[in-house]
């Protein structure tokens, strides 16, 4: 007895020690139903030994703590590719947060066309995204698609795709040639075989006039004023990024006054809980087939609250992804008259405008109130850009155009000066006397109240501002 207790209590220093306490232990009793197994052993074997049977249980034992720390370390590993995944699901998410735009209104100073948007994410990243953007002053790009990929490395691949679209279309305005190109890009640059469904659209926002390239995508609704809806359903080619030398094509249609576009992901066609009707594209077109909407707002939300309520926004395992597009102008059938002027950024210059622009007014008869209105806008404008937009004594040039239609007037200055917002310009406080002013801000501030839209962008290394009179029939 005195052996089997000095027996028993090696083998609980052996356990107590973490250095030893992994070392599998048998203890050799003669009494096998003794509670030895408190101590810590593995086993117990009685007396007389069987070799045989030691042989076999050390064996046993030996093996079993082998796999036992084999499992161990699968787990440590699990649990360290759940953290890695979950880091990677939240760096995918604030990504995809990041890149979509989510400021609206997007564009408070345009008033030919309206654009509302929202995605909300699936509890694993999936890969939605969207974008829109102005192509200079007359076209309107926007596009909607999906990376096949989860993870971190399908939201970088987003955010490359997204990049390389709105690189390339800074000059081509051709959807067909945009993503014939993207696609080649990305083929040559996708090791993990990741591929994006794209829907993508340019509309000119004067005439009305719509290209589109659905490149394996989900098709766009066109709903018009009358109520009546439409599917654009040709699909232009396949998805993007797999294979290079892909010939993607086009479609062209043109928007009536308050036609709306609505784009949707597979999240929105395919919502709905497990073992109820799905959400479904057939209930998007019973939406979009109801009821006039107030805006393009109330149409994506009202969209996105009934697939909520279809779906739970909680059980959701797909982005659903909404973004709609109204025409709100009446197309014009062709360009108007232009005044097109390039001067050098010198004061003087002001008088040769003034007069070009007079012979303009005069020639298509424009009214004396709204053409002596312009002289000050045109006037302030410029000298504002001659005045601070250059740091140098070097000369540059400024283009102006005056652009004349049936219900507007428009001027827009562009110039190569530093990043230079005059409309960020304090308005100044009217009722204090002069001498409490200060000093700049008046002139602009005139603008402003001439005008029924002034707005100022930064585009690529240009600045460019513009105005917009509306003229006496369009206000009536």
């Amino acid at each position: 007895m005195k052996t089997e207790k000095k027996a028993t209590d090696l083998c609980r220093q052996l356990k107590a020690n973490q250095a030893t306490r992994d070392i599998p232990v048998i203890l050799i009793t003669a009494d096998v139903e003794s509670r030895k197994l408190d101590a810590g052993a593995v086993d117990c074997i009685a007396k007389p030994i069987v070799p045989a049977i030691l042989r076999a249980r050390i064996k046993t034992h030996l093996a079993l703590r082998q796999k036992t720390a084999e499992l161990r370390e699968a787990n440590l590993k699990i649990e360290t590719l759940s953290i890695k995944m979950a880091k990677e699901l939240t760096v995918g998410h604030e990504i995809q947060k990041r890149i979509v735009p989510s400021d609206f209104p997007a564009f408070p100073d345009r008033d030919e066309f309206d654009v509302y948007a929202t995605l909300q994410p699936a509890r694993e990243f999936e890969g939605d995204f969207y974008d829109f953007f102005l192509i200079g002053e007359d076209r309107f790009c926007f596009c909607l698609g999906k990376v096949a990929g989860k993870g971190l490395q399908a939201a970088l691949f987003m955010s490359v795709a997204k990049t390389v679209i709105k690189s390339r279309a800074g000059d081509d305005f051709s959807t067909a040639s945009i993503l014939t190109h993207v696609n080649e890009q990305l083929s040559a640059v996708n090791p993990a075989a990741m591929s994006v469904k794209l829907f993508m659209g340019i509309l000119n926002v004067k005439s009305g006039r719509l290209r589109y390239t659905n490149a394996g995508h989900n098709p766009a609704y066109r709903k018009r004023e009358t109520g009546d809806l439409e599917r654009l359903d040709r699909i232009h080619g396949p998805v993007i990024g797999i294979a290079r030398g892909m010939v993607y094509r086009e479609d062209h249609t043109t928007l009536s006054k308050n036609d709306t576009l609505l784009l949707f992901s597979d999240g929105v066609a395919r919502a709905g809980r497990d073992g109820d009707q799905a959400y479904s594209e057939k209930r998007l077109n019973e939406i979009l087939s109801g009821p006039h909407y107030r805006s393009v707002r109330h149409l994506v939300r009202t969209a996105i609250s009934e697939m909520n309520d279809s779906s739970g926004a909680g059980d959701r395992t797909e982005d659903a992804t909404l973004l709609a597009v109204q025409f709100v102008r009446n197309p014009e059938e062709k360009d108007g008259p232009k005044l097109e002027l390039t001067i050098p950024n010198l004061l003087t210059e002001n008088a040769r405008v003034k007069e070009h622009f007079d012979t303009f007014a005069e020639h298509y008869g424009i009214p004396d109130q709204i053409r002596l209105k312009m002289h000050v806008v045109i006037d302030e404008l410029l000298t504002n850009i001659i005045s601070y937009a250059y740091l140098d004594d070097e000369t540059h040039d400024i283009s102006i155009k005056v652009e004349l239609s049936a219900d507007r007037l428009k001027v827009s200055m562009v110039d190569d000066g530093i990043p230079f917002n005059p409309l960020g310009m304090e308005t100044p406080d009217t009722e204090l006397a002069l001498e409490e002013r200060k000093i700049g801000g008046l002139g602009i501030h005139l603008v402003r109240k001439m005008m029924d839209r002034v707005s100022y962008r930064r585009r690529i290394d240009k600045n460019v501002i513009t105005a917009l009179k509306l003229l006496p029939a369009a206000e009536q």
